[in-house]
């Protein structure tokens, strides 16, 4: 079968090559894969910038596909999505106290084991979610940045209606986390740039329920103090890993509020770390999802409440992965997605 590869460290060094198809297992599932995306951390890892993997592997965590044989609760042709644990250490504090998604010896699809840009993957059984029959193959390949979104915002941040949340990034975790939030009950706000590509993901924002359109040139921290009446946000987001915007986020955050650092700086930054104890801030450094996570946020896609079809920007076929890369890196839209 064909697989796009990173065959070796080192920026780039990634092909399309014929490979075996996997042979299943105790405890495993074969999945065809009907379509991927292509996330930031994907395109880190083939740049060699910071992100950990293990050469030669299949690349690709986000996918959709249907399962390939018999076995257990599962049967050959049910759509499913997946999370993207291969294995735990299984023996660990974390793994034994029900946070297997923090083991220190995870394994991830696409980053340490065999991922999902090919036509089959062998997942864990216990990580295949189903598929609600009204989404598409492409809508629900995205669906494991909306289960990391709602895990971080409302499992771990324990979002509640009313709150007033600001999201700095509007990529398609900023995106994800606008429809969360809104769905939720909360007031939102969300903070790009004045370039185009911002522009263009901001407009977006608005059309999927932000209340405001903030910019950061414009100082949108008294932006926000004036629109919760100098008290401050309740919830900041900060998905986007720019350290300006971890700075800005640090700021709109109120008093004994929640910061959610999801977004990866791709350097060191130095944060006042004094002001962030005079203001009793609580950092929450985000990583993962839950199975709860997961299902939950299926659920909203059901019913309409979170949509994914337009943070779709491009599907290309597995063969065209060199213009879907480029597009994924450089295109307006928030996600790029691969057909095998």
């Amino acid at each position: 079968m064909k697989a796009l590869v990173k065959y070796a460290k080192g920026p780039w060094n990634i092909r399309l090559e014929d490979v075996p198809e996997p042979q299943t297992k105790d405890g495993y599932i074969i999945v065809d894969v009907k379509a991927a995306g292509i996330c930031a951390s994907d395109l880190l890892i083939i740049h060699d910038k910071g992100h950990p993997y293990e050469p030669p592997v299949i690349l690709g965590h986000e996918f959709s596909g249907v399962v390939a044989e018999d076995k257990g609760e599962w049967r050959k042709g049910d759509r499913v999505t997946s999370q993207t644990t291969f294995s735990t250490c299984g023996k660990c504090y974390l793994c034994r106290s029900g946070y297997p998604q923090h083991c220190p010896e995870k394994r991830v699809i696409g980053v340490k084991a065999n991922g999902a840009f090919t036509e089959k993957i062998l997942v864990p059984i216990d990580g295949l979610h189903r598929i609600p029959n009204n989404l598409s193959f492409e809508e629900a390949a995205i669906t494991e940045i909306g289960a990391d979104v709602l895990y971080a915002l409302n499992e771990r941040a324990g979002l509640q209606p009313g709150q007033f949340v600001v999201i700095f990034g509007p990529g398609a975790v900023g995106l994800f986390a606008v429809q969360i939030a809104k769905a939720t009950g909360a007031e939102v706000a969300v903070v790009g740039t004045k370039t185009e590509r911002d522009e263009y993901r901001l407009n977006l924002a608005e059309r999927l329920g932000a209340d405001y359109v903030l910019y950061a040139e414009e100082d949108p921290v008294s932006e926000v103090k004036k629109l919760t009446n100098g008290t401050g946000a309740d919830i900041t987001f900060e998905a986007s890993g720019a350290p300006p915007a971890i700075l800005q986020a640090l700021e709109a955050t109120r008093n004994l509020g929640k910061l959610i650092a999801f977004g990866i700086p791709k350097r060191e930054v130095t944060i006042p770390w004094n002001r962030m104890v005079f203001k009793a801030i609580e950092v929450i450094f985000h990583l993962s999802s839950s199975w709860t996570s997961w299902e939950k946020i299926l659920t909203l896609m059901k019913e309409g409440k979170v949509k994914t079809r337009p943070l779709i920007s491009k599907v290309y076929r597995l063969e065209e992965w060199e213009k879907a890369l480029e597009e994924a890196e450089h295109g307006y839209g928030p996600r790029v997605v691969l057909k095998p």
